[in-house]
């Protein structure tokens, strides 16, 4: 009776063991869990140009000889950045070059912006002319 009990017991055990296994929960492979997935590529940035006509320039200066001009509402593709200037990809024309950024925006415009001229130096003055002497009577 002590074998039969025994043998009783140790299958209870096993029953109670695989129960409880059943209830187990499992969590995802460990893999999953430390690496989170990649962040999608971002798209390329699109701007608008936001003046009636820009230079369309071989580096990011004033100074660099100009290629070509773009419109107002003109598509670009920024592709660089460099000190207020952008390397630009026009999407239309299929061309880069370099445009001041102060002049693009990420959506089109519905007018253009003026584009400020540069001061130049007053004109001088012409000296006043000697007021004419009144007519004696």
């Amino acid at each position: 009776m002590t074998l039969r009990r025994t043998r009783i017991g140790q299958a209870l055990c096993v029953m109670a063991l695989a129960l409880c296994m059943g209830c187990v929960e499992t969590g995802p492979p460990p893999s999953v869990m430390m690496e989170p997935p990649p962040p999608p590529p971002p798209g390329p940035q699109i701007y608008f140009v936001n003046v009636s006509s820009l230079a369309l320039r071989e580096g990011p200066t004033t100074s660099a000889p100009q290629i070509g001009t773009l419109n107002f509402n003109d598509e670009v593709e920024i592709l660089e950045t460099n000190g207020g200037w952008a390397r630009v990809g026009d999407v239309s024309r299929n061309r880069t070059g370099w445009a001041s950024m102060r002049y693009l925006q990420p959506v089109p415009a519905d007018r253009p912006r003026s584009v400020p001229r540069k001061r130049s130096a007053p004109a001088p003055k012409e000296p006043a002319k000697p007021a004419p002497a009144p007519k004696a009577m």
